[in-house]
């Protein structure tokens, strides 16, 4: 189907559900001559607020498949409180992670930017895991200082002796204490150095 006609059915789903639930809305299209910017900051500050104004769908021009979603969001430092073991495909790996945010109020986190080996990583070492400071993507901070929609990115490098630990590992080609504890000494003190 055409776009036109594929939003002429959206809007005339939206239309029927709004009956039941006033919650949702039919996002505006930009006009044709109008200012991507201007459109997508006008969608993100409307004052009916999120979720409506979660991001924008932008499909580029004279193309059928090329369509992405762009929402606002921004990275929080927050500290790990602890880590819950996932179920089915995660069991016995990370499937959630209870941090706290800026203002000191606990979220639980369930998307992460890690392979399935990295969450096996995460579960195994989940005592460690306890107080160091995580980088979270989330959409916003909500009045009672809950994340939503966050998903963790990584160990913040710079505020987590975890963070090097990992990178520690890495370079050591082995999660033995032994050797990437080492790694992780030769590490600060070449930084002290320089």
């Amino acid at each position: 189907m055409s776009y036109g006609k594929r939003r002429e059915l959206y809007e005339g789903v939206i239309n029927e559900i709004r009956l039941f639930n006033r919650h949702l809305y039919v996002v505006p299209s930009m006009p044709e001559d109008g200012d991507p910017a201007e459109f997508y900051r006008a969608i993100i500050n409307d004052p009916r607020g999120l979720p409506y104004s979660e991001g924008v769908v932008v499909k580029y021009k004279d193309s059928i498949n090329k369509w992405f979603k762009v929402k606002a969001n921004d990275t929080f430092d927050v500290k790990v409180v602890r880590c819950i073991e996932g179920t089915g495909k995660f069991a016995g790996s990370l499937g959630a992670m209870v941090v706290e945010g800026p203002s000191g109020v606990q979220s639980e986190i369930g998307s992460f930017q890690l392979s399935d080996d990295q969450r096996r990583w995460i579960w195994k070492h989940r005592d460690l895991l306890s107080g160091q400071v995580a980088e979270v993507r989330a959409m916003n901070v909500n009045e009672s200082g809950a994340i939503r929609a966050g998903v963790f990115v990584r160990f913040h490098p710079s505020k987590s002796e975890q963070a090097l630990l990992t990178y520690s590992e890495s370079l050591a080609g082995s999660t033995d204490p032994n050797e990437s504890r080492a790694m992780m000494f030769r590490l600060k003190n070449s930084t002290r150095r320089n």
